[in-house]
């Protein structure tokens, strides 16, 4: 979809209530290919954005990181292959399918360590440490916009070279087996196997307007375990899902009651 009278909030069956530079309030809508400087997103194109921009962009703008004038804005750069800044973690989500839960057990340090490093930035003692453990120069550590995703896909070949995913990340520490029981007992209420599995994932927002080619592997089987456990009836149809500082989770979910 394109931003256009044709998707304008203020196309009323034809009829244009906005006060735009192409037409006046009140005035018919001859050619709906137009673009005034007064656009405003229609629910079908909001709808669109929020399904279809990069995962990045609508984790944070579910989040209230950043406003919608923002992410529409950085949409539109990112289908004209502009680069767009994209926190490092979200990054490494995109290109390797590694987790924060993923990397911390990788650098064997707390879930916290690897949180305050995404949301608070890296402290100098640890650049080394994270650029060394993933195979990144440790300029784009700093500085990433998905510009730099080429290069990462080039770091990622050289990082599974060295380890090997199912080895490597299947380990349960103290704080990773503590999460592993509050997704049994509190979260999902499914057996203890299931929740170690499941306990890599660190952040999910879903709507079932959303494709899954976004997602990683242990959060494709979170959602499908949803979908399978809530019934035909009744079907998860939206989800939020993410881990506090301490690597604790936190779940909200709507449902929708078929007959």
């Amino acid at each position: 979809m394109e931003k256009s009278c044709k998707t304008c909030e203020f196309n009323f069956d034809g009829v244009c209530a906005g006060h735009g530079n192409v037409y006046e309030y009140g005035e018919t809508i001859v050619d709906d290919s137009k673009l005034c400087d007064d656009w405003g997103a229609s629910l079908e194109y909001f709808t669109y954005q929020t399904n279809h921009a990069p995962r990045f962009l609508r984790d944070a703008h579910n989040r209230c990181c950043i406003s919608y004038q923002e992410f529409s804005r950085k949409f539109d750069d990112f289908k004209d292959g502009k680069p767009v800044p994209i926190n490092f973690f979200d990054a490494i989500k995109a290109v390797y399918g590694l987790s924060m839960v993923d990397i911390a057990v990788l650098l064997d340090v707390t879930f916290g360590v690897v949180y305050r490093a995404k949301t608070q930035g890296f402290s100098s003692k640890r650049i080394k440490q994270f650029s060394n453990a993933l195979r990144v120069p440790e300029n784009l550590l700093l500085n990433t916009t998905t510009g730099d995703f080429e290069e990462l896909e080039r770091c990622k070949k050289d990082f599974f070279q060295s380890y090997d995913k199912k080895l490597h990340f299947q380990a349960m520490p103290e704080w990773k087996m503590r999460l592993a029981n509050d997704i049994s007992s509190a979260i999902l209420h499914c057996p203890i196997h299931i929740a170690k599995q499941l306990s890599s994932v660190d952040h999910l927002f879903w709507t079932n307007g959303m494709a899954l080619d976004a997602y990683t592997e242990d959060e494709i089987a979170f959602i499908h375990y949803l979908q399978k456990t809530s019934g035909k009836h009744t079907p998860v149809v939206r989800l939020e899902y993410f881990l506090d500082i301490g690597a604790r989770p936190h779940m909200s979910m709507s449902t929708i009651k078929k007959n």
